[in-house]
């Protein structure tokens, strides 16, 4: 009767043994694919971060340093005025 007993108990770890290694199979499945997306888009805010930090220079310049004509030519050109003769040219190649 003990080895029915044993027999039985040892079926049951087993199969419990199965699925407690399946599960952490699929946790660390799953956390290797958070941590990639989570990395992708710390980029993407780094990328962000230092566009921000370039403008911000910008300013910091402009307000700091720089003369009233140079400051006003610079509040023109962003709202897209020209000079009268001035020609403007973009690129529009792809990728730009």
């Amino acid at each position: 009767m003990k080895s029915k007993f044993f027999s039985r108990h040892s079926r049951i770890l087993a199969l419990m043994t199965t699925f407690l290694i399946c599960f952490m199979v699929a946790v660390v499945v799953y956390l290797t694919s958070d941590i990639s997306s989570k990395r992708a888009q710390l980029q993407q805010l780094e990328a962000q971060l230092e566009e921000i930090e370039m403008e911000n220079s910008e300013i910091e310049y402009l307000i700091n340093e720089a003369d009233e004509a140079e400051l006003f030519e610079h509040l023109a050109r962003d709202r897209g005025y020209v000079y009268p003769d001035e020609k403007i040219f973009y690129n529009v190649t792809p990728g730009n």
